[in-house]
């Protein structure tokens, strides 16, 4: 038992590196860390790129299931541990999203995918009024990023929840680091263009009441 508990809090204390070399050493502590640190992040990625709850759980299973797997396989001169798990999630959720016809559909980010929006709304409390005017507006960003093409929303999910540099993005997606800028800013414009939209739709409808 106390061999355990030392180990515990060594894996705890670990890096991400660390934790992958002891990954490919069939270290079941460290999986369980690693799932600790990224079981919601990978959630919330999957969730947003495939607007589909059901889908983003099982992509989150089978992620996990590919890190175990080729742990041995990670290469820190080639990036950060974040940005591996996140290229495996990417690569699973395309390959899902393409063998089947999906339409986007918007989800309520309840649970888990609210996760970096719950730290924020709990440090001071606000009136009711605008607590529901922030969720309108989180509604309705998640309604427009859910219209954009599928590449432009990848971006917008891993720069702007995950707070992933472009460079990573770049290493993540497989692509030069100049069509990711490229793609960010025109999925920016258009999220723009349909929050308008939903404003104008939004006004007519208060009109005709």
């Amino acid at each position: 038992m106390i061999l355990y508990n030392w180990m515990e809090v060594t894996v705890k204390q670990s890096t991400d590196s660390d934790l992958m070399v002891l990954l490919s050493e069939r270290s079941k502590p460290a999986l369980q860390e690693i799932f600790r640190r990224y079981e919601a992040p990978v959630f919330n990625f999957l969730i947003r790129t495939t607007g589909r709850r059901e889908i983003a759980r099982e992509l989150t299973q089978e992620t996990f299931f590919r890190i175990w797997s080729a742990a041995s396989s990670f290469d820190s001169g080639r990036g950060t541990v974040r940005g591996w798990i996140f290229t495996i999630a990417l690569n699973l959720a395309r390959s899902e999203m393409s063998r089947k016809e999906y339409t986007y559909r918007y989800v309520d980010p309840t649970g888990v995918a609210e996760a970096d929006f719950a730290a924020a709304d709990r440090v001071v409390p606000v009136h009711p009024h605008i607590s529901l005017e922030k969720e309108e507006n989180r509604r309705r960003v998640t309604v427009a990023l859910g219209l954009l093409e599928p590449c432009w929303r990848e971006v917008i999910v891993m720069k702007n929840y995950h707070a992933l540099t472009f460079g990573e993005i770049a290493r993540v997606a497989n692509m030069p680091e100049s069509t990711i800028k490229a793609r960010y800013h025109r999925a920016l414009m258009k999220i723009r263009e349909l929050l308008q939209q939903q404003e104008a739709t939004h006004g007519r409808e208060l009109s005709d009441q």
